[in-house]
């Protein structure tokens, strides 16, 4: 039998229930056992299966504790150094900007220190083994911080976001979005449905990810389809940076 278990500050329980969705419907493919229990300070997540299974959800939790460790706690480590509190459509879409970019790298240092086998503490990696992935978290963020007015001014985003757009491939020539409440879809070409990537941020804003992925994406066109409109920020940006057509839908 194959067992293990996540635990995290309960402040950052968003992070564990990301893991726990990311492996829930695995172990239950391979009829597996999963509990949570939820302490005053800690949260924890525990897992179990039949050894046959070991491989692939040990795969499995491997990338879901990377992706949190490096999108999430990211996210933390970079509204930290900033000072930016989530409030903000612009600022909140450079915060998340910045923390996707380059994150496969980020992924593949920290899977490669994880210990699935014991168990792990979000906040235990976090804070005493994350010093190389920490620092240069904080060579990005320096771009930033250097030049502190650019937080400051929605235009100034605008333009650091471009700049780091023209580093970054373009994955899809057009693009379509439909936004309905609380949800979006993303399709590409011949309407195929397009996994999206998350920030991982705590109490995230649904323009906010689409945002996050239009521009991890980077399309020739996009077309959005909205129940309601979206709002002034949201088409500010997405207007300046990309070839927008907006379509109601009732």
């Amino acid at each position: 039998m194959y067992e293990a278990t996540v635990s995290i500050v309960k402040e950052n329980a968003h992070l564990l229930n990301y893991v726990k969705d990311q492996l829930e419907p695995a172990i239950n493919e391979v009829d597996g056992l999963v509990s949570e229990l939820n302490e005053d300070t800690r949260n924890y997540f525990s897992l179990a299966c039949a050894d046959t299974y070991r491989f692939q959800i040990r795969r499995k939790l491997n990338d879901a504790v990377s992706q949190a460790l490096t999108l999430g706690y990211k996210n933390i480590f970079v509204r930290k150094l900033l000072g930016v509190r989530k409030s903000n459509f612009f600022q909140d879409v450079l915060v998340n900007t910045i923390c996707i970019f380059d994150n496969d790298y980020d992924r593949q240092a920290v899977s490669r220190i994880l210990d699935v086998d014991r168990t792990l503490c979000l906040d235990g990696y976090y804070n005493f083994r994350l010093s190389s992935v920490k620092k240069k978290w904080q060579e990005v963020t320096k771009l930033v911080s250097d030049n502190f007015y650019v937080l400051s001014d929605s235009e100034l985003i605008v333009e650091f976001l471009q700049y780091l757009l023209e580093s970054t491939p373009c994955k899809v020539k057009k693009l379509s979005v439909s936004i309905d409440g609380n949800s979006f879809v993303l399709y590409g070409s011949s309407d195929k449905v397009l996994e999206p990537v998350a920030s991982l941020a705590k109490n995230f804003d649904v323009e906010e990810e689409v945002m996050l992925n239009v521009l991890y994406l980077k399309p020739q066109k996009v077309k959005v389809y909205h129940t309601v409109p979206p709002c002034k920020e949201f088409c500010e940006m997405l207007d300046a940076l990309f070839d927008t057509e907006y379509v109601s839908v009732h």
